[in-house]
């Protein structure tokens, strides 16, 4: 469940915005042929519908669906009691009780004439069976994969969405300056980091630590405390608005090593190669990866220093890029948000 304050400005994200969005898909619906999209939301799925309507489930479940033209309506399974908080914090046309959702989609489908003959679903393989068997075994035609057609409308970022993460990233990096000098256990920089991120109005934060950088640079969510060695390393996601992003940075409880700071000059040239026509870097003695929101998954990895990028991404898309370097005196970790460059011209960080 989130802990984080989950509320609705309309001054950050005008409902305009999201209309324009749902317009847009709904556009690439009717030249596909869709009579109606199904997008499935979770705790851990909430990308998608958050773009579209503003919707972040704290928890349970919920299915948008989208009509070739109309307002989505959200099929929720959450008490009743909770509606007029879901209205008050999202911008869809109908809020209705689904407790069952798989069922109550398909007959909310059938109420609807014309009935569709082809449903499309973002991410159908990953559809909770549940929800999918009540359609799957329906009268309707063929369930249909949408995920590249969602894909393809979702990035580049639009301005709303790039100033949400500029929110998001400038949340995050005022978290790692709160971390203690003097740390010497994990659990007294965890606290430090989400007291920092919860009262700038984080909805989620999620770290990830090398407690210890000379003996494991892994990062890893810690299910206890640890001890800090003389180096570590910080990951911390943060989502504001339901706009996520991720920063990593490497801490020395002594002087910061020299070979540092050429690091975060080689991670900002490294940034820099990036663009729609070249996510192939091979930057000597590292390893990288790069990440952005193109469905339900706040992120998701779309290309790495192991292999050539299987899909493009456009100039303009949003995205995390993450560097890890095999320096003489250690591995050094750095990761920054960036608006991807067009072709011929450069990435630029975020903050």
């Amino acid at each position: 469940m989130r802990r984080g304050l989950i509320s609705w400005s309309r001054d950050e994200v005008p409902p305009s915005v999201l209309e324009g969005r749902v317009a847009h898909l709904q556009e690439q619906m009717r030249n596909a042929g869709l009579g109606a999209m199904l997008i499935y939301t979770s705790f851990a799925r909430p990308s998608a519908v958050a773009w579209l309507t503003h919707f972040v489930p704290y928890w349970n479940e919920a299915l948008l669906v989208v009509f070739p033209t109309g307002t989505p309506v959200l099929l929720a399974a959450f008490s009743k009691r909770v509606h007029d908080w879901i209205r008050s914090v999202s911008h869809v046309g109908e809020v209705r009780s689904a407790p069952d959702l798989g069922r109550a989609a398909a007959a909310f489908l059938k109420e609807r004439p014309p009935e569709p003959s082809r449903i499309g679903v973002l991410e159908l393989d990953a559809l909770p069976w549940p929800v999918a068997e009540p359609l799957v075994k329906s009268e309707y035609g063929a369930l249909v994969d949408a995920t590249d057609l969602f894909a393809a409308i979702r990035q580049p970022a639009d301005e709303v969405e790039i100033q949400l993460a500029r929110r998001a990233a400038t949340i995050a990096a005022q978290a790692l300056e709160t971390i203690p000098r003097g740390a010497k256990r994990a659990s007294e920089l965890l606290s430090a980091l989400e007291r920092s991120a919860r009262l700038d109005g984080a909805e989620e934060v999620l770290p990830r630590l090398a407690p210890d950088l000379r003996a494991d640079a892994t990062l890893r969510r810690l299910e206890g405390d640890a001890l800090l060695g003389e180096r570590y390393a910080v990951e911390l996601s943060v989502a504001y608005k339901a706009t996520w992003v991720r920063i990593t940075r490497c801490v020395s409880t002594q002087t910061v090593p020299p070979s540092w700071r050429g690091a975060a000059e080689r991670f900002v040239e490294t940034a820099g190669r990036l663009n729609e026509a070249n996510l192939s870097l091979e930057p000597k003695n590292a390893a990288w990866t790069l990440e952005t929101c193109r469905g339900s998954p706040p992120l998701s990895i779309v290309a790495t220093g192991e292999a050539p990028s299987p899909s493009a991404l456009p100039g303009g898309s949003l995205a995390c890029l993450s560097l890890r370097l095999a320096l003489d005196d250690g591995p050094w970790l750095g990761g920054e948000p960036l608006i991807l460059g067009g072709r011929g011209q450069p990435s630029r960080l975020l903050i």
